[in-house]
């Protein structure tokens, strides 16, 4: 029997998203397709299939990208499905643990990806608060509603993005810290 959850992650929350498709699998739940806030669980038997969750560089239909799922699938692990560059795996765990990230330097790479991401979507969330904010100062009378109500609707999402970008550097740092120790 097939079921379809929808569900919203932040790109930040990868591994809370991760954890919660492995949380459904132990249920019996394997994870068969992903679309927009939309996944699509099959019965299997409890805890049969291990997942993760990848932000790839590229597009998957980049060369790189098929290169790269084209290695895992030859390993064992299924390509589930892609949503703009959230790559989504699964193994089933008889056949040995699924990790993508073999060391901290690789997930610290991953993070920094994440981050760039997250600072280029920041930048013009920022030009456009601070666009509206010098609009409304010249144009009080005239469209200083309009301007001052935008600069209000940009500091969301600019907030949100904060949000991830504080999550990630500190995770980021932790695993910096860790690396060090056993360096």
């Amino acid at each position: 029997m097939r079921q379809v959850v929808h569900k919203l992650f932040f790109i930040w929350d990868y591994e809370k998203e991760e954890a919660w498709l492995n949380e459904m699998a132990a249920k019996g739940l394997a994870l068969i397709s992903v679309r927009f806030l939309a996944y699509e669980f099959e019965n299997t038997l409890p805890g049969e299939y291990h997942v993760c969750v990848q932000i790839t560089e590229h597009s998957s239909r980049h060369p790189e990208t098929a290169h790269y799922i084209h290695f895992l699938e030859e390993t064992g692990v299924q390509h589930v499905g892609t949503i703009v560059r959230n790559s989504y795996f699964r193994k089933k765990t008889a056949d040995g643990p699924l990790d993508l990230f073999s060391d901290n330097a690789s997930l610290i790479k991953h993070m920094n990806y994440i981050l760039a991401m997250l600072y280029a979507l920041m930048c013009p969330n920022l030009f456009n608060f601070f666009m509206s904010i010098c609009n409304y100062m010249m144009n009080r009378r005239s469209l200083g509603t309009f301007f001052f109500l935008n600069a209000l609707i940009c500091l969301f999402p600019i907030g949100l993005l904060c949000v991830g970008i504080v999550k990630l550097s500190v995770r980021k740092k932790k695993l910096k810290q860790e690396q060090q120790i056993f360096e």
